[in-house]
């Protein structure tokens, strides 16, 4: 399964669990369930209480998660 057909996917489940939220707040909570899913896919490293390396960066670059989360967003997603 490919990013775009888990993102699909995940998209319709939110969509139908939480059919109160606006079209935004699930995108948002895509974005955050994508997010989690590039972290356990083995892309992320957790090194200390709130401290995070990731492969791109060949686990040079150390990251908190705000940082790691607006690296994912600009850098990950484009």
């Amino acid at each position: 399964m490919n990013l775009d057909e888990i993102r699909e996917e995940l998209y319709t489940d939110l969509i139908q669990e939480y059919d109160h939220l606006s079209q935004e707040e699930i995108t948002d909570m895509v974005d955050v369930g994508m997010m989690v899913h590039w972290m356990n896919d083995g892309n992320v490293e957790k090194i200390g209480k709130d401290t995070y390396i990731e492969q791109t960066t060949q686990w040079k670059k150390k990251f908190t998660m705000k940082e790691l989360e607006k690296f994912y967003m600009t850098d990950i997603l484009g």
